[in-house]
């Protein structure tokens, strides 16, 4: 016995290339768990989380995918299916992002959101709960946002497509809870991960400290604090939770 919380898990993550999809994929390895971790188009990232993953001593792969074209999220599942020899545990961590007027945004720009935010969410759930269903059960986590229930200026698409990650989780529970299979959603603050540091260092000092204000904790999280939460929510010991909605936002949403 490793007492490893994942010990034999075989898990698939998108958005696992940088920022908290890679984070996931690093803290599930350090537990036990195989990975199949999907990146974007940032290939040299998704490199080093699998090696990152493979130092674990675990079995780690993964390959690059667009989701822009949602049905490669099929791909992802089958992929990391073949690779690991089925799937526990699936975390939709790959997302698209875009901060804009909402009566500026253009049909372009709607069709990406969707397709990679809800619809290629949406099909990789159903494929792999269709293999979860088969093997007796699983574990689906949403990494949604704080801007998926509460609405903000500039983020209407963004707004718009994570609530369906949120409510895909909801309904999932419902229906495939009986079959052995959790979904549940993990919202996130702001978290800095390399990205969002280089955005708000070209925010400035001021900025930066305005930011901060607005949250109770008076700071932004962090991806590790991210991954062990995702950790918790699809291991076995919480085992009862089953369509929840999580926010690690340090009080924010509380306001």
């Amino acid at each position: 016995m490793t007492g490893k919380v994942l010990e034999g898990q075989k898990a698939i993550i998108t958005g696992g290339s940088a920022g908290i999809g890679a984070a996931i994929a690093r803290r599930f390895a350090s537990e036990g768990a195989s990975i199949w971790a999907a990146g974007g188009s940032d290939g040299e990232g998704l490199g080093k989380t699998i090696d990152a993953c493979a130092k674990a001593g675990v079995k780690a792969g993964g390959k690059c995918y667009d989701l822009s074209q949602a049905s490669r999220a099929v791909e992802v599942i089958r992929d990391g299916a073949g690779f690991l020899g089925g799937v526990d545990i699936l975390v939709n961590c790959a997302g698209s992002r875009l901060v804009k007027p909402f009566l500026e945004t253009t049909d372009e720009e709607v069709n990406l959101l969707f397709e990679v935010n809800a619809k290629a969410t949406y099909l990789a759930s159903r494929e792999a709960a269709r293999l979860m269903v088969q093997q007796g059960g699983g574990r689906i986590l949403m990494i949604g946002s704080i801007y998926g229930e509460r609405g903000a200026k500039n983020f209407s698409l963004y707004c718009a497509t994570k609530c369906t990650m949120h409510n895909l989780a909801r309904a999932m529970a419902v229906e495939l809870g009986p079959q052995g299979i959790r979904a549940n959603c993990l919202m996130p603050g702001l978290t800095v991960s390399d990205r969002v540091a280089k955005n708000l260092s070209r925010m400035g000092e001021e900025h930066v400290a305005q930011r901060k204000e607005m949250i109770p904790n008076r700071r932004f999280g962090a991806v590790e604090e991210m991954a062990d939460i995702a950790l918790f929510l699809v291991s076995k010991q919480n085992d009862f939770m089953n369509g929840a909605m999580v926010a690690s936002d340090g009080g924010w949403m509380a306001g």
